[in-house]
């Protein structure tokens, strides 16, 4: 086969695997789109494809340290942003497409996206190649520069960071449409009481802003407070437009369109036992703008 067959193969094979793998790491599907580009390109220009004799290990390697380098840049530095950091989501207007496909298949729930926020970018790496890829210790090593023994402490330290809510069973895909449909139901009408009674008293709403428009600059805890803040910015209008069921990251949640234009996108986490535990609620430009124009 000739070289740019290969590649073109290449390409075909592990593009969506690779772009999924960057996006556990990165919590950006834009960002994880460029990095899969230019690793295909630097590969086009650099090596000869019938020289690589396995190709994902190889890509994924590639496909590993850009997503590292690109972590732990000042550009995506959680330290130095506004407000909570939530990760990109990603969704398409379209009806069942390739995209919500792959999201499912890939399992990249948003609220696993949001669990691995809480590790560091290596121990996040670790934790990704292992349970996500089921790769061996001694090829997670490989890929990293590390020590298998390395890899297992970081492994084992990032288990610890989200095993209490790594083994919660989220809400089945009927009761997050019901809690969806009573949510616009008290978005046009401003009474969210019936909200009230499928949200736990520890519940959390998360919103991220960027510090590029008006939202909560810290967690807002306990269903009350939850409830308060909906009806609040209901009430000054800022719900107005259209709320619209849209599968986000395989699940589904709400995209707010004003003017044609993506406003926030809304999704909730629930439990097992049908209530809803977290609200995220993303209105940074950047990350909503991005999402939904892929």
């Amino acid at each position: 086969m000739q070289t740019s067959a290969r590649l073109a193969q290449f390409y075909q094979d592990y593009r969506h695997s690779m772009t999924a793998l960057s996006y556990r790491l990165t919590g950006s599907w834009s960002e994880a789109e460029d990095i899969v580009q230019e690793v295909f390109a630097e590969l086009q220009q650099n090596v000869l494809a019938d020289s690589i004799r396995q190709p994902k290990s190889y890509l994924m390697r590639a496909v590993v340290n850009r997503s590292l380098s690109a972590l732990k840049s000042p550009r995506m530095s959680r330290e130095l942003y506004t407000g909570p950091w939530l990760p990109e989501p990603v969704f398409d207007p379209l009806p069942e497409t390739q995209l919500d496909r792959l999201l499912r298949e890939e399992q990249i729930s948003y609220a696993f996206m949001v669990l691995l926020e809480r590790l560091t970018p290596d121990e996040r790496t670790v934790f990704v190649l292992r349970e996500s890829f089921a790769l061996e210790y001694e090829e997670i090593a490989d890929i990293l520069g590390k020590s298998a023994v390395a890899c297992r402490k970081l492994l084992s330290r990032a288990r610890q960071k989200v095993k209490t809510e790594h083994e919660v069973t989220p809400a089945d895909e009927k009761t997050v449409a019901k809690w969806t449909s009573e949510f616009l139901k008290a978005a046009k009408t401003g009474d969210f009481a019936p909200l009230l009674e499928v949200i736990r008293e520890d519940a959390v709403l998360i919103t991220d802003g960027g510090g590029k428009v008006r939202a909560a600059l810290n967690p807002i805890f306990s269903k009350e407070r939850i409830i308060a803040f909906w009806a609040g910015i209901q009430a000054k209008g800022s719900l107005q437009g259209e709320l619209v069921p849209t599968q986000i990251n395989g699940e589904i949640g709400l995209v707010h369109y004003r003017d044609g234009r993506v406003i926030h996108v809304i999704l909730f986490e629930g439990d097992a036992q049908g209530r809803i535990r977290r609200f995220y609620m993303i209105s940074n430009p950047e990350k909503i703008v991005k999402a939904s124009s892929l």
